[in-house]
């Protein structure tokens, strides 16, 4: 319950920064939920990441 306090202190204080606290929490938490999600119900083979050594050469030219 001093989670909920705390929230409603901060909105009242400083909505701006507080929502924007806990949309970056969302988005950090994001990755971490939503993959996994997505690869349960993909039946396709995931796509391979290219080597850095090629990404690296393609972009200076060498």
């Amino acid at each position: 319950m001093k989670a909920m306090e705390a929230l409603k202190w901060a909105m009242m204080r400083d909505p701006i920064i507080t929502v924007s606290c806990l949309l970056g929490g969302i988005g950090v938490l994001l990755p971490a939920v939503v993959v996994p999600i997505r690869n349960a119900f993909s039946s396709a083979e995931p796509v391979q990441q290219p080597k850095l050594s090629d990404v690296v050469s393609g972009m200076t030219g060498k």
